[in-house]
């Protein structure tokens, strides 16, 4: 089917098909394993491959720059830069700005007037509950 496309119009067909899946939700992809980054990473280096008519072993750097495309990783690092940069110079839901917090050092620093972020503490940790049963 490749072959009966001009280059324009496979470029948007993958764009549309293909990259749209890539990118859908890939910002809760913040800190998932590199395993997870390198399935996608395959995939989008087999669809750029196929946009340029490239072969199998063809470096794809080179490709997904010319094809104006962010490796895997990038992308999801970029999106979740511009979402926090959205929450924090627009009108945002209550649960998103609650989330972004700027950071307030508790004395003057010389990084004071930097816009640094709070990271929100989250407790993983699980609790051991003993229980103890009477034998009957």
């Amino acid at each position: 089917m490749r072959s009966l496309l001009i280059d324009n119009v496979a470029q948007s067909v993958a764009c549309s098909v293909v990259a749209s899946r890539l990118d859908y939700c890939n910002a809760l992809l913040s800190g998932a394993p590199a395993a997870t980054f390198d399935k996608l990473q395959r995939a989008q280096n087999n669809l750029a491959r196929v946009v340029s008519h490239s072969r199998l072993r063809t470096d794809t750097r080179p490709l997904l720059r010319s094809l104006h495309w962010l490796p895997v990783r990038q992308q999801v690092t970029y999106k979740l830069a511009v979402l926090t940069h959205k929450v924090r110079t627009t009108a945002t839901p209550t649960y998103l700005s609650e989330l972004v917090q700027t950071h307030a050092p508790p004395r003057a620093l010389c990084s004071s007037d930097a816009p640094l972020l709070v990271t929100p503490h989250q407790c993983t940790r699980m609790l051991n509950f003993s229980v103890n049963f009477v034998n009957t």
